[in-house]
């Protein structure tokens, strides 16, 4: 239904009302994954629905419940990365000072102590638990522990355990890559070796037939020495073609580069030139005075 329009005067002209078709006001939103999924449990609860439709729809419920515990895991991460980001912070600085603390003294007397030592460790291993704390775990303080139950004493030494298990995947993982990587380097040796091979062959094989047309009164022998002869020779390394740079010549003199105005005045002063060698007086210009030439 057309909407009134309050705002027209009395007298005026009415503007005529145009629906919507483009813009971010126009464009559908977007039903939610939660949605989503609750339109298809919805669907596939009626009766004669299609088998087919149904398949279809049961295998799109999967991927949208897997999409929604995505992003739950995501949200889940972020509000406690938000959460806990201040607390991890300070322990990092106060670790961070600690072990350089430590290291310095063992710099300037050359030998630590074994409680010096024991707490070198222990303080390595706090701070690693806390540069690689996992994002989705709700965070426990590794400075704070006193009064601490027993329940955040076991959540602690799990997620130790934790910390260390993802550090040993990432590095087993590290190392997967490397090795692919060589693999791949490897490959791609061999292959440039083989499209060498094969264009070394190709050109052995032009010079062959080029040496059979040009000498055909040879005997057949002798065209099987200088084949394989040709086909040593071309296995051997080729040495590479040095080609010389060409230096540019450079000027040390300064570059002056003329705006429009300069080569106005020199246009100017080239013509009254010419026209003084032919004993004709130049025009004159309109911003000097004169008229507009005609064209003819």
């Amino acid at each position: 239904m057309r909407p009134q329009n309050e705002r027209a005067p009395e007298g005026g002209v009415k503007r005529k009302w145009v629906k919507r078709t483009g813009g971010k006001h126009a464009a559908a939103k977007r039903p939610s994954v939660k949605n989503q999924i609750r339109s298809i449990e919805r669907l596939l609860k009626r009766e004669g629905i299609p088998p087919k439709l149904r398949e279809e729809k049961a295998r799109e419920l999967e991927k949208l419940r897997d999409a929604g515990k995505e992003n739950a895991r995501i949200e889940r991460e972020k509000k406690l990365s938000t959460k806990y980001h201040k607390v991890k912070f300070f322990e990092r600085v106060k670790l961070t000072r600690r072990k350089e603390q430590l290291e310095k003294k063992r710099d300037d007397d050359g030998a630590l102590g074994a409680d010096e030592l024991d707490e070198l460790a222990q303080v390595k291993e706090d701070l690693e638990y806390v540069m690689n704390f996992p994002r989705g775990e709700k965070y426990v303080s590794v400075l704070v522990k006193e009064g601490d139950t027993e329940h955040a004493t076991k959540e602690r030494a799990r997620l130790r355990k934790l910390v260390k298990a993802n550090l040993a995947a990432s590095a087993a993982l590290g190392d997967e890559n490397e090795g692919g990587a060589d693999m791949a380097a490897q490959g791609d040796a061999a292959i440039d070796a083989e499209q060498d091979d094969f264009f070394l062959n190709e050109s052995d094989d032009g010079n062959d037939s080029d040496s059979s047309s040009s000498s055909s009164s040879s005997s057949s022998s002798s065209s099987s020495s200088s084949s394989s002869s040709s086909s040593s020779s071309s296995k051997k390394a080729r040495t590479p073609v040095h080609i010389p740079k060409k230096e540019l010549p450079v000027t040390k003199d300064p570059i002056y580069i003329k705006n429009h105005a300069q080569k106005l005045v020199e246009r100017s002063e080239r013509a009254k030139a010419e026209a003084s060698k032919d004993g004709n007086k130049p025009q004159r210009t309109r911003a000097e005075g004169g008229r507009k030439r005609r064209k003819k």
